[in-house]
């Protein structure tokens, strides 16, 4: 679904201004992604692994936008993207259309600003908006911040997944599973 374009002013001062990507910020997105795999291991995908084309990832930009049951929101600065979130169903099928999740990131150089409350604010919304009954995570139980910030905007710890993330180093990340019902 198309995002309505929002500006927001972060706790600095800067103007960032929310909106759905466009095919043409393909390239920057595909930049963004790679940018936010490097600045730390909470991500899903290591940068290496991160190999689309261009049109690759323009084709799934427009599959955001065409899609009824999903979103995608995208923080700029000026011309720079600096944070990507995306809603979508768990699964398109009967028992599980109820149920939502999404993946977010912010770069390092906008952390502290409030774009994530920002955007999950507006994902949430939309969320309700669209007649999922529930919103899903999964976050590694490491990263405090973003666990606070789910917790502020309501969504509670069901579980915990142990040693789901293996790292290159060989360590073990253990995830959170955390929920937001929205009625």
């Amino acid at each position: 679904m198309q995002y309505q374009a929002k500006t927001f002013i972060g706790r600095n001062g800067t103007l960032y201004t929310l909106r759905s990507p466009q095919a043409q910020d393909a390239p920057k997105l595909l930049s963004y992604l790679k940018q936010s795999a490097l600045e730390t291991e909470h991500g899903i995908s290591y940068p290496e692994e991160l190999d689309f084309s261009v049109q690759e990832e323009e084709d799934f930009i427009r599959k955001f936008v065409q899609d009824k049951t999903g979103i995608m929101i995208s923080a700029f600065e000026g011309d720079t993207l600096v944070g990507n979130a995306s809603l979508f169903a768990v699964l398109d099928k009967k028992k599980t259309r109820h149920r939502a999740t999404f993946g977010i990131a912010i770069l390092k150089a906008a952390w502290g600003q409030g774009l994530g409350y920002q955007i999950l604010s507006e994902l949430i919304t939309f969320a309700a908006g669209a007649g999922y009954e529930q919103v899903e995570l999964e976050v590694v139980s490491d990263n405090l911040p973003a666990i606070s910030l789910y917790q502020k905007l309501g969504f509670t710890v069901y579980g915990q997944r142990p040693r789901s993330f293996k790292l290159n180093n060989g360590n073990y990340s253990d995830k959170l599973l955390m929920l937001l019902k929205l009625r």
